[in-house]
């Protein structure tokens, strides 16, 4: 009986399948100019991977030349993009939109796999150990922006300050050191340089090491054409339309707008409506769900592969072969001669069946004996599955008869089912051992295979189309023997399956001679769509690049407004005033712990009213900081207000009083448009400046 916990979820289910719509809709186009093997939708992880080798090199390029320094690191990255225009200018803008390709990618990796259903059961791993790289890429495009230290690095750095001003981290605000020049210092820019060049690289290393290291063959690399054609579209890109810096960042002045990279800095306008907190409450949730994804609700468990030790020789294929690493060699535990024999481990085993496809004991010629291969699947065997080809077979009459083997990628292929023609389901067409197809054509059971495959080419298995078309192509074990002519065989990796059926029909009917030419044309034909297809693809990747990585723009500010920032920290009055101890108090304590006075530890909170003409923007009772509220309150609060003149009152209490203010000031001040203008309170002094 399955539990009820284990049924797929009718939304889920309904928004995976309009998910697959619309990526079959894409891959189509995507296949059409590039074809099955370039399509970059089946290489997006490998994409993502080499992007960041593009960063690297150029970010190793920009280090050269750049000066951890508050002056120098704007001077710097503005003679690399306009003093070596064609050097450095080109390195800064590849390492930008290189970064930008990244994420996009890496966002539609997650995406479709998740649309695919193919991030629960044994894929759980490979899921789960994916979601961090998000959070440690996305800190490292965000440090890049700080070291430019133009306009939008000083947006960000404040922003990003305030956001972890939040967490309980820290006693006093990191947000207070980016309102004014006197706070910084060129240590920052060293912290950052570390952070950015060395610390979080380093992370993101492991992160893919961890990422792929279950994986049996993971594709890291995509193939070279699809490179240099990538490479080639991003200096294009970078030539045409270079990153360029917003202006110096001078703290004393507010950007009113700014032209932001939304791939980075997505959340960042957020704040501008909600608070930190609940930003952080956003963003864990999304981290959450995306962890808890594989079990909402768990995939339904198949069962997995099972070996037999009679039919077994150890050959290795079936290891060789498995996407997953789920089937493994060990000492021979039956006494015969064979030195090994397979295991499988249920809890890595999807049940693919790509194992069967390539044990060589899976064959259907078997009559004698039972037909049970060295390592099978219970559910769907090759015993099974050879007496469904033969009662498809008998469903079919006339000439140029087609079998047509589907799998779980597959579109809906029914509709092409009549008499000439008959389906058969697998779970993943490298489950059909090429022994089968020799079978089918070699008995008279059709004039044709025509192997479906998962829509567009991308394996719903990763690598059953791959090992599929080796078969066929007799460049893998085991491959299909030399006595079948391998053009009654169709693989139908790209196009609408009814095109590619048809032209599988022109070549039996064209056999022996035609069909060789008739192929060699819809090459050519091909080659000459393309080329102007992928030229317009890359075009367009080009301009969405370049568009989100600048637009729209964000308006900071109203027009003509100013910004008003109240920061300082102050420790309140103690609860209980200090007691000096008797000469009997002190004889009674360590000598190293004689202090001549005795202090409660506990700090009044600060109350605190802050005006702008007549009109409260701040009242609060603050605080004090740490676990015994000994420490400091720490205020941090900034107001957008009108340019021209105010009146500015401020009054804080630190003593408990019940009326007045212990600390007052009130003053006139003249605020131009986009100024910045800090309210803090100076401990030594006892009063407030106004910068």
């Amino acid at each position: 009986m399955v539990k009820p916990w284990v049924l797929e979820l009718p939304v889920l289910e309904w928004l995976q399948k309009a998910g697959r719509l619309g990526f079959s809709g894409l891959d189509r186009v995507l296949g059409l100019a590039f074809g099955p093997r370039l399509n970059p939708l089946h290489h997006l992880g490998a994409l993502t991977i080499f992007f960041f080798w593009i960063v690297l090199v150029s970010g190793i390029w920009l280090f050269i030349f750049f000066h951890t320094s508050i002056n120098g690191a704007y001077e710097s990255v503005e003679h690399l993009t306009h003093g070596q225009r064609y050097t450095g200018g080109i390195m800064r803008s590849l390492h930008r939109y290189a970064s930008d390709a990244a994420i996009v990618t890496l966002v539609l990796h997650i995406v479709r796999e998740w649309f695919y259903d193919r991030y629960r059961g044994p894929r759980w791993f490979s899921w789960i150990t994916g979601i961090p790289l998000l959070w440690i890429i996305i800190p490292l495009g965000i440090t890049g922006y700080w070291l430019v230290w133009d306009k939008l690095a000083q947006y960000v750095a404040l922003t990003s300050a305030e956001l972890l001003d939040w967490l309980p981290i820290f006693t006093d605000s990191m947000a207070r050191n980016f309102l004014s020049a006197e706070a910084l210092s060129d240590r920052f820019f060293t912290l950052m340089a570390f952070l950015h060049l060395i610390g979080l690289p380093l992370f993101l290393v492991f992160a893919i090491w961890l990422h792929v290291f279950r994986i049996s063959e993971p594709r890291i690399n995509p193939p070279r054409k699809l490179m240099v054609g990538t490479l080639l579209a991003l200096l294009v890109l970078s030539a045409v339309y270079p990153a360029l810096s917003q202006g110096k960042a001078d703290l004393a002045v507010a950007p009113q707008s700014l032209s932001l990279d939304w791939y980075y800095l997505l959340v960042y306008p957020l704040l501008q409506a909600w608070s930190p907190g609940a930003l952080w409450g956003l963003l864990a949730g999304f981290s959450a769900l995306l962890f808890l994804a594989p079990w909402l609700p768990p995939a339904p468990k198949l069962p997995p592969a099972r070996v037999d030790l009679a039919n077994c020789n150890g050959c290795e294929r079936c290891v060789d072969d498995c996407p997953y690493g789920a089937v493994m060699m060990q000492a021979r535990t039956d006494g015969t001669r064979y030195e090994q024999e397979a295991v499988v481990d249920p809890a890595l085993c999807v049940s693919c069946g790509i194992c069967v496809g390539a044990c060589p004991t899976a064959t259907p010629f078997r009559q004698a004996s039972a037909l049970s291969p060295g390592i099978d699947l219970p559910d769907l065997s090759a015993a099974m599955l050879r007496a469904e080809v033969e009662a498809a077979a008998a469903r079919m009459s006339g000439t140029e008869r087609i079998m047509v083997f589907s799998c779980k990628g597959s579109p809906n292929l029914q509709r092409l089912v009549d008499g000439t023609t008959t389906l058969v389901a697998l779970r993943c067409m490298a489950h059909l051992p090429p022994s089968f197809m020799d079978f089918i054509l070699s008995r008279g059971l059709a004039d044709g295979v025509f192997l479906a495959g998962c829509s567009g080419g991308d394996c719903e298995y990763r690598q059953g189309a791959e090992w599929t078309r080796l078969r066929v192509h007799r460049q893998r074990d085991p491959h299909l023997r030399q006595r079948i002519d391998g053009r009654r065989i169709g693989l139908g990796t790209t196009g609408s399956p009814e095109q590619s059926l048809a032209t599988l029909r022109m070549q039996i009917a064209a056999l022996p001679g035609a069909a060789a030419d008739l192929a060699q044309r819809q090459s050519y034909r091909r080659r000459m769509i393309r080329l102007p297809l992928q030229a317009i693809l890359y075009g367009a990747f080009i301009l969405v690049a370049s568009a989100f990585a600048a637009w729209p723009v964000m308006e900071l500010l109203k027009p003509g407004q100013a910004v008003i920032s109240l920061t300082f920290s102050h420790a309140g009055q103690r609860v209980e005033e200090c007691r000096r101890l008797s000469q009997a108090e002190l004889d009674k304590l360590p000598p190293n712990m004689r202090k001549p006075m005795e202090c409660e530890r506990e700090r009044r909170p600060l109350e605190l009213i802050f005006k702008v003409d007549d009109i409260t923007l701040y009242q609060a009772e603050l605080e004090p900081s740490g676990i015994w509220k000994d420490g400091e309150s720490t205020v941090y609060a900034r107001f957008p207000v009108d340019s021209g003149p105010h009146e500015l009152f401020i009054g804080m209490t630190d003593s408990g009083r019940d009326e007045g203010f212990d600390y007052e000031h009130t003053g006139m001040i003249t605020l131009a448009p986009e100024q910045n203008v800090v309210v803090e309170f100076d401990a030594d002094r006892k009063v407030f400046v106004v910068r």
